[in-house]
């Protein structure tokens, strides 16, 4: 077990640098400077004073040197200064996280509670009225884009029923409670999570009609164990091995899913502030929040093959 979690930390940290390196080359050869959207509007400055501005920024060096420069920071600690705010983007990061990780948290908790038993349910009666039901949910949902859900469901709970808000996340001019905040949750998180259901579902469908056709689970059912038994204890293990390989390859895509869904329900998270932050060029902010999105993101891989190692002993054993 230990070689197998050495070699994905190894994997993980040299993935990590690509991402920094591709990211900051990106952000660099973007339309624009930090300076042109700084100085926006400003028409009695000479060159010589734009020239002063990006020396002092660190801009009139070669993008590698800049990069260099910042990597240097980061493993020391420090994030930079944002060009936007002037305030350091260690600090505006740490304010946006928590909301993040509450839509995106939530939305797979959610998603798995509901996946798991509609897959286990349609593979158990396959063909049947509740599978074609399922099916047809599962679909729905895998094939509704996050901008287009959010938008049925605004209308549907906030303009026509008016049941739920419709951004943000407190009442504006009120006292925030806890029960407020779960009511400006229910349609981001609900948004964010249907894509997730329909394809956990189909995942799951299709592993455990595979698993319950195998050679072990016509013997226990010979033995006569309750069906219950069977499939719990015996099928339900192995069924969820593509599933929690699914759950590590749909992470980053339910990272990028949250920036949507927060730019449409105006979520204070990280997804704003990387918008924000694209429209201004503000390169250290980029890069503070990609660093960090790429830390959970592999994080949360190595998290999935280490549970892919305790389901499968024969993986760690590689």
């Amino acid at each position: 077990m230990g070689k197998y979690i050495f070699k994905r930390l190894l994997i993980a940290v040299i993935t990590f640098f690509g991402i920094t390196v591709l990211v900051y080359v990106l952000a660099s050869m973007a339309p624009g400077s930090p300076v042109e959207m700084i100085l926006a509007g400003t028409n009695n400055l000479t060159e010589g004073d734009v020239a002063r501005l990006e020396a002092q920024m660190g801009l009139d060096k070669p993008v590698y040197i800049q990069y260099l420069i910042w990597l240097k920071n980061v493993l020391s600690g420090n994030l930079g200064i944002s060009y936007r705010t002037m305030r350091p983007v260690a600090e505006m990061v740490a304010e946006r996280i928590g909301p993040t990780l509450m839509l995106t948290v939530a939305a797979l908790i959610l998603a798995l509670c509901i996946a798991v038993p509609l897959g286990i349910l349609s593979a158990h009666k396959p063909y049947s009225a509740w599978d074609y039901a399922s099916s047809v949910f599962a679909f729905i949902g895998a094939a509704t884009p996050n901008f287009f859900a959010a938008m049925i469901l605004i209308f549907i709970f906030s303009i026509r029923l008016g049941v739920l808000p419709t951004s943000g996340m407190y009442d504006a001019g009120v006292k925030t409670t806890l029960p407020m905040l779960l009511r400006h949750m229910v349609l981001p998180v609900v948004t964010l999570m249907l894509q997730y259901v329909g394809i956990y579902t189909r995942h799951m469908r299709s592993s455990m009609m595979e698993v319950l056709g195998d050679d072990y689970i016509r013997t226990a059912r010979a033995k006569g164990l309750r069906e219950k038994s069977v499939v719990v204890s015996h099928a339900f293990r192995n069924a969820l091995i593509p599933l929690v390989t699914q759950i590590g390859l749909s992470l980053p895509a339910l990272i990028g899913g949250a920036i949507i869904t927060e730019q449409v329900f105006s979520w204070p998270g990280m997804g704003t502030l990387m918008v924000q932050s694209i429209n201004y060029r503000d390169y250290p902010t980029i890069m503070g929040i990609t660093v960090l999105i790429a830390g959970f993101v592999l994080l949360g891989n190595i998290a999935v093959d280490l549970f892919y190692g305790v389901l499968d002993p024969r993986v760690s054993k590689r």
